[in-house]
């Protein structure tokens, strides 16, 4: 359950078999942050369901880390991030229609904050985004009702040509 809570900081309850635990890592290197949230399994073998959740939210990462690319507004990504996501929480039966009320019960968080001398530091969203900036994807999926929250995070470097992923061997998998 814990899982589903955005910035869990009791750390207070006992790990047990098929728990999801989402380890949220900041880390500095010459005065700049690092950002990256992983899920993990407690356990061996995922339940259908959290494995269905699981790909949903590595489907609407992969979807996000596309469309960040210089000229592009952090904001209108977003819009399609959301609607992407809507359709994945539709196939997992969460909701019926996208509507941004529906689709942040389970996805309460924006998709990228600007990364630099913080975790969560300062750019302007109006602008498009340049070579040079760096700023994470992180979609989730809470669904506390079922003890199932998923949150993947990377940082995404903006090139001349697209992105390249900061994180990307960092490994995503769930076990």
């Amino acid at each position: 359950h814990n899982a589903c809570i955005l910035h869990y900081n009791d750390n207070a309850s006992r790990l047990m078999p098929n728990d999801l635990v989402t380890i949220d890592i900041g880390a500095e290197v010459s005065h700049y942050a690092a950002d990256i949230t992983r899920t993990l399994l407690i356990g061996s073998k995922p339940s259908a369901r959290q494995l269905s959740v699981y790909r949903a939210v590595a489907e609407v990462q992969d979807f996000a880390v596309k469309l960040q690319k210089p000229g592009s507004l952090i904001s209108d990504n977003e819009k399609r991030i959301r609607k992407f996501m809507a359709s994945k929480l539709i196939q997992l039966g969460l909701i019926k229609r996208l509507s941004d009320e529906a689709v942040s019960r389970f996805y309460p968080h924006a998709t990228s904050h600007f990364l630099g001398l913080e975790a969560h530091d300062a750019g302007d969203y109006k602008q498009p985004l340049q070579p040079g900036v760096v700023l994470t994807v992180e979609p989730g999926i809470y669904i506390p009702e079922e003890n199932i929250g998923i949150r993947l995070e990377d940082d995404v470097l903006i090139t001349n040509t697209g992105n390249k992923v900061l994180s990307a061997n960092s490994s995503r998998d769930l076990l």
